[in-house]
């Protein structure tokens, strides 16, 4: 190779080395990343810290005390460390540091460290140089080459340190930085504060360490500190404010170039300069109006994204140079014909969305970018248009992936409340710790603001979740401040469970509007039904005018903020393999995930469930489906409805302790089909409204139709219906012309009252597709029910019943199944079945009568005091007994399923208790799960995070003959039939005023079909 080929071969890197150094130059803010250093965790546990004086920011670094590790500097060279990259918690490498790892006893309260070192090039000399924080939590102690140097308290948003006396620019540099972790929660609840000694905090995620990433950051003299996009109501246009710190001794003048870029590709739409001054220190911002007349909307089907680039210069000098992310659109509230409404870019919106706690896996609060895009593609998934950060502040990165995949964002700050007749300080000791807690609360929300209001996928700020008391002056005052902070935003005072007046109501209703500093009193109505149903049933749609949800109050915006908790499980195995992929040691929670799934593994090997659910995530995901499907109805009450402006499903995220109600697993798994929700957010189809999914053969159910039109699809169509049965017959046909008004009707009734009656047992699928009078099929939509028929064949005809309260006789005189009354004894049958009635000693504790019968061919069924019964032949060494579990409802749940079996004939099976198993599955029953270690379980149960798989249906042999034990609802479904029969029975009147008990129990027909298989 000649001398000039080796010359032209480095040429390339030489050009590199000199456009980056030229780059660099040019700009003048020099960034450098710290988070993925290696640091190294260090516990101090014997560090005092309980009744440490708190500072609330700005604290004057060199009247504070100085903490040093305990046993000098040394020892934490010394001491026992890990190696961690950044975000990272104690709780993440140290949960059950105490041996006690069981719920949340293993959490680390106290003091850790987190050091590394870093070279500070020389480059940086004379420049100002900060460590810039993202977040931590709880309090940060900064120290530089073991000088402190930083101090902050807000826990969960940025801060900064200003090291530039600290640092030594060419040479390593020691950074420590001193967690103290002084108490936290790990679940929901942010009403009540924290005591740290003689301090009020706000309650925040029991997590310690460094939460955000770390840089530093070095800047010319004048710099640009901030900058806020402002959208505003002419959509195409933006106001960015661009604020100035001048630390030179002179004061600024220069000019600023500000460009504008579209994000993807790149390309110039905008550019102008600007003169812009600066006096010496922080300076208020400064405004300058862009107009891009061909702008492309940001919004959630389109999100598009421009970069604002704002090149600050003095005499052609480049001092600084800053970009923003920012997207042109304009979210509000509209009043039309009398009705409120939001609207996204002049189109009306409908929120559809979840509330997320902020709990993730691993480090417990803070998101890796995978898991922050994961969540956003997960709601996306399901037709979500939102997400909220309940009761907590949110990450950046979460909302960087909504700002670029089209997602809107509803933050809270939480912990923002406070205790309103506590704070009265009589003492200067007291008016000291007041002034603390409220300096530092609204320091959390200022910080929030400003960190997050040029996000486009941000569109409203709420103070408070449920607080009770009414606002005091610091609250009008604090939403004052954040809305001057951020005026193009809605910012309401309380998201609410109350009791909500339906006139003015400050205490649930107070709110500001963008660019609107007037408080209104009326017009957001937000309202709370925590609580699920525990699985989708038919009471919840009755006619186009009462069903779940149904409002016709146009006056507010109607939001539903927290909606139908229904808990289940988590995606088992797929956390087990992402946990064994890392390292099982790794995480606070990932113990108690591994023996969760090895609980549900062993009880499908060992009782014969794998052919219905061949392994853990078959059985998880369907449990899933059941609240997945429920919540899917429930959204197209909503989108039927018309007037009600958004919905909130209680939750998004579950955690290991509490709140299974999620839609995802705490490592963002969606639980269940997407498609169960995704097809009710769909903007164009047919709703299909059964009053009845559970009936008997030859009953009929009420079929209604609407539209869900977010297309403006309008005019004169022909809805065509059918019904094919499970035989893929067609057994009903019927066409219906209709009118669809479209604009801003976006759920319209088509037609009601229709009639169906199933003539055979099994599935039918009702579909109506909307089609024009081109016979275009334009939309669609279908519904299905499950309809029983009663089969009493095979039932034993030597039946004997005891029961006390006379249900059973009454049910079986309904039906003409013959029996004798049993007082004690032996029965003088073949099959007992015992309602309320108690056992029986004599003789033998190991002997009697009944067992001795039964050991002789014959069968027992229990319907109701099973834990007395059970615990009665466990006694006699016939049952393996050790107890039952009540199981969850709402955001703790319990979920049934039942194996292949012929105990279901004619009965859904290989399933989990879904809408078909309503009369089982609802919160309102009797739910219970029996711990039965012997004999053939038929259906399991789960109940909340127990590591435990309980028994609701066991077949029991003994000796010749077996014991069934049934502790599914079985006597409410025979209970609530013989209501219906004696008013039905009654008259004319009778059968109108229990019109709706019926409708409510024809789907008990499934229950007493089991209890007539159990029989047989």
């Amino acid at each position: 190779m000649s001398n000039t080929q080796k010359k032209l071969r480095f040429l390339p890197a030489v050009l590199l080395i000199f456009f980056s150094v030229t780059t660099l130059l040019a700009q003048k803010r020099m960034v450098q990343d710290i988070s993925n250093n290696d640091w190294q965790l260090w516990l101090d546990p014997m560090a005092q810290w309980q009744n440490d004086v708190l500072y609330a920011p700005p604290a004057n670094i060199r009247a504070l005390p100085v903490n040093s590790p305990t046993g000098g500097w040394q020892a934490i060279e010394k001491g026992e460390r890990k190696t961690v990259h950044l975000p990272a918690t104690v709780e993440e490498f140290h949960w059950g540091w105490n041996k006690n790892p069981f719920g949340v006893s293993g959490n680390y309260l106290g003091i850790s460290w987190f050091s590394t070192a870093v070279n500070v090039p020389s480059s940086m000399k004379g420049k100002r140089i900060i460590l810039h924080f993202e977040s931590v939590r709880f309090r940060a102690e900064v120290f530089v080459n073991q000088k402190l140097a930083g101090y902050d308290l807000i826990n969960g948003t940025p801060f900064d340190v200003d090291i530039t006396d600290y640092v030594t620019t060419g040479k390593s540099n020691k950074i420590d930085v001193r967690i103290t972790d002084p108490n936290g929660n790990f679940d929901w609840r942010d009403s009540s504060n924290y005591m740290w000694g003689d301090y009020r905090t706000n309650p925040t995620h029991g997590f310690g360490g460094i939460t955000g990433k770390v840089s530093i950051v070095a800047t010319d003299n004048v710099f640009v500190n901030d900058i806020f996009i402002k959208n505003k109501p002419a959509i195409n246009e933006i106001d960015a404010e661009i604020s100035l710190t001048n630390t030179a001794s002179e004061d600024f003048r220069g000019n600023v170039l500000l460009q504008v870029n579209e994000r993807k590709s790149g390309k110039s739409v905008w550019e102008k300069s600007f003169s812009i001054e600066a006096v010496k220190g922080d300076n208020a911002s400064q405004s300058f109006t862009i107009k891009v007349d061909n702008a492309k909307f940001w919004d959630v089907d389109n999100p598009n994204l421009y970069v604002l680039k704002a090149s600050l210069k003095k005499d052609k000098e480049v001092k600084d140079i800053v970009e923003k992310k920012f997207g042109f659109r304009w979210f509000e509230v509209k009043e039309i014909d009398g009705d409120k409404q939001f609207y996204l870019n002049n189109k009306r919106i409908v929120i559809r969305t979840a509330i997320s706690w902020g709990f993730w896996p691993v480090n417990g609060i803070a998101p890796s970018d995978e898991l922050a895009k994961k969540q956003i593609t997960d709601a996306k998934a399901i037709g979500l248009n939102m997400l909220n950060f309940h009761r907590t502040i949110g990450q950046t990165n979460v909302l960087d992936y909504a700002d670029e995949m089209g997602l809107l964002y509803f933050q809270e700050p939480g912990g923002n409340q406070f205790p309103a007749n506590q704070f009265n300080p009589k003492t200067a000791s007291e008016k000291e710790q007041a002034d603390f807690y409220f300096a530092a609360r609204d320091e959390k929300f200022f910080r929030m603001i400003k960190r997050d209001r040029s996000h486009p996928s941000l569109v409203i700020y709420n103070m408070h979740n449920e607080r009770g008391a009414e606002p005091q002056k610091k609250d009008s005052l604090q939403m004052l401040a954040g809305h001057k902070l951020d005026p193009t935003r809605i910012m309401t005072y309380n998201s609410s469970n109350g009791a909500i007046k339906m006139g003015p109501d400050p205490r649930f209703k107070l709110h500001l509007l963008p660019y609107d500093n007037q408080f209104y009193n009326y017009g957001w109505f937000d309202q709370h039904h925590a609580g699920g149903p525990g699985v989708y049933h038919d009471n919840l749609y009755s006619n186009p005018k009462k069903y779940a949800k149904y409002t016709d109050n146009k006056a507010e915006i109607v939001y539903y903020g927290e909606e139908g908790a229904i808990g289940t499980p988590p995606r088992l195995q797929l956390i087990r393999d992402e946990i064994l992929k890392k390292g099982k040691e790794i995480g606070w929670e990932s113990d108690d995930y591994l023996k969760w799934y090895d609980a549900y593994d062993d009880f499908l090997k060992k009782n014969d469930f794998q052919k219905s659910f061949p392994n853990v995530d078959s059985l998880t995901r369907k449990m899933g489906n059941v609240s997945f499907y429920y919540q899917g109805r429930t959204i197209e009450n909503v989108r039927i409805n018309n007037t009600i402006d958004g919905y909130a499903v209680n939750g998004w995220e579950s955690m290991k302790l509490e709140n299974h109600s999620g839609i995802v697993d705490n490592y963002r798994n969606l639980k269940g089909d997407p498609d169960l929700i995704a097809r009710y957010n769909k903007p164009l189809y047919i709703a299909v409204k059964l009053t009845n999914k559970v009936l008997s053969v030859k009953d009929s159910t009420t079929v209604d139709f609407f539209i869900v039109n977010e297309k403006d699809i309008k005019g004169a169509f022909d809805l065509k219906v059918k019904a094919v049965n499970d035989k893929k017959e067609t057994v009903w046909t019927k066409t219906i012309p209709v009118k669809v008004s479209g604009g801003i009707q976006y759920g319209e009734l088509l037609s009601s009252k229709n009639t169906f009656v199933p003539q055979t047992e099994g599935y039918t699928k009702i579909t109506a597709d909307l089609v024009s009078k081109e016979n275009v099929v334009i939309a669609t939509g279908s519904d299905e029910l499950f309809a029983v028929k009663l089969n009493k064949a095979k039932i034993t005809s030597n039946l004997v019943v005891a029961d006390t309260t006379g249900i059973l006789a009454k049910y079986f005189d309904s039906e003409k199944i013959a029996y004798k009354d049993y007082k004690k004894g032996e029965p003088s049958g073949n099959c007992l079945v015992i309602g309320a009635f108690k056992p029986q000693q004599t003789g033998n504790p190991l002997v009697t009568d009944l067992l001795e019968w039964v050991n002789n061919g014959n069968t027992v069924v229990i319907v109701n005091d099973i834990d007395i019964w059970a615990t009665y032949f466990a006694k006699k060494e016939a049952a393996d007994y050790r107890g039952f579990k009540t199981l969850g409802t709402s955001w703790y749940g319990g979920n049934f399923f039942v194996k292949e079996t012929k105990w279901f004939e004619g009965l859904p099976q290989s399933c989990v208790f879904n809408w078909e198993y309503q009369c089982f599955a609802t919160y309102n029953k009797n739910r219970i799960g029996l711990r039965m270690f012997n004999g053939e379980t038929i259906v399991g149960c789960v109940s909340d995070h127990k590591q435990e798989v309980y028994s609701a249906l066991t077949v029991m042999p003994h000796g010749r003959g077996k014991i069934i034990f049934c502790a599914l609802d079985i006597f409410s479904c025979i209970k609530e039939n013989e209501v219906v029969r004696k008013a039905e029975g009654d008259g004319e009147n009778a059968a109108m005023k229990t019109f709706n008990v019926s409708s409510k129990n024809k789907a008990n027909i499934l229950g007493q079909q089991l209890l007539l298989n159990l029989l047989k």
